[in-house]
């Protein structure tokens, strides 16, 4: 979905992609294709739950770096080099800014991506930050409640005009209900219910209102009946992926799939705009864009299989060694303090007795 988006259509309108003009056909439904990033949002929010539930914060952290960081490195790595070749004015790259995106907060500083997809992963780093954050200040028990409780506070930040502050509003609404649909695959309450329905709503509001600003960015008309529709949609993937039938259902490659999805997206954007402009002409196109999804498919799964897999044990251990020590470190001086302090309070109430 995001990759047809990227291909067909926005690489050409952001003119990174410079030797073919659009496919009027295919553009009437895949310039729609930017909202594939709501869905991940939305997969995000609901494997999250299950990974932070009754989990330490420093392995939840370790497992998130391990998740995101090795793949993305080696995307950075290769975007870099290829557009010191082929990237041109637009896709250029500087060396600080390189070893900036390596760390994969650059964003926070204003340096520009290596690759404008990367502009997901300062919501994904947002929303990690603030379940790790929960974790250490050993709120775990309590994270069914603050995400039930979390579209209700979405919605009175957007009635406030808050909705622009992090984890009030905007795309944090889609986390939010992926995360409510982690609820309800057990616990089926009138309450997550409402909270569900909410969430449905906000992402609705948000995805439709952005419809005009979309439209003038890009020179093309995007109807919020069509972007609400797309939404429902999302929304009844899940809802039917909840159900038992479908619980018990178990498709081909499935796992495989879902694990090639994060390198494919972190490769597909700035590395197939400089292929389709090298190798793409009016005449050839569609047997180029085959070709070159087709490459970057095969380069995901060498990223996921030789990079994530063959080398996770290195990366476990690597990641335990470095931020799963400083978490627990920085776990163990809070102990202290909140002991020191519960002390005092103790000891004065002792005191005035």
């Amino acid at each position: 979905m995001v990759v047809l988006y990227h291909y067909s259509f926005n690489g050409i309108s952001n003119g990174k992609i410079s030797s073919v003009s659009y496919i009027e056909p295919v553009i009437e439904f895949s310039r729609y294709g930017y909202l594939g990033v709501e869905l991940f949002f939305m997969i995000s929010g609901y494997v999250i739950f299950f990974s932070a539930n009754h989990r330490a914060a420093a392995h939840f952290v370790v497992s998130r770096a391990v998740r995101l960081y090795p793949a993305y490195w080696f995307a950075v790595i290769l975007t870099s080099t290829m557009a010191a070749f082929f990237g041109g004015e637009l896709m250029s790259v500087q060396l600080s800014q390189v070893a900036w995106n390596m760390t994969m907060l650059h964003s926070f500083i204003w340096v520009p991506h290596v690759d404008g997809v990367y502009w997901t992963l300062v919501y994904e780093i947002t929303f990690y930050a603030a379940i790790a954050t929960l974790l250490l200040l050993g709120m775990q028990k309590y994270l069914k409640q603050i995400f039930l409780c979390w579209p209700f506070i979405i919605c009175a930040a957007t009635l406030a005009h808050l909705d622009s502050y992090p984890y009030l509003g905007g795309y944090y609404c889609y986390f939010s209900a992926g995360a409510i649909f982690a609820l309800l695959k057990h616990n089926k309450t009138p309450i997550v219910w409402l909270s569900l329905a909410l969430a449905f709503v906000l992402c609705v509001e948000f995805s439709t209102g952005e419809a005009a600003v979309v439209s003038h960015n890009k020179g093309f008309y995007f109807s919020p009946w069509v972007i609400g529709a797309i939404v429902c949609v999302f929304f009844l993937i899940f809802l039917l992926q909840n159900t038992p039938k479908m619980q018990d259902i178990v498709l081909p490659y499935s796992k495989l799939v879902g694990a090639l999805t994060y390198p494919l997206y972190l490769i597909h954007a700035h590395l197939g705009y400089m292929l389709i402009s090298i190798f793409a002409t009016e005449e050839n196109k569609l047997i180029v864009y085959f070709l070159v999804f087709s490459f970057v498919i095969l380069l995901s799964y060498s990223i996921h299989y030789l990079v994530e897999e063959k080398l996770k044990r290195f990366w476990q251990q690597g990641f335990s060694r470095t931020l799963g020590f400083a978490i627990n470190t920085m776990a163990a001086i809070m102990a202290n303090i909140f002991n020191y302090v519960r002390f005092q309070l103790n000891s004065r109430a002792e005191d005035h007795r």
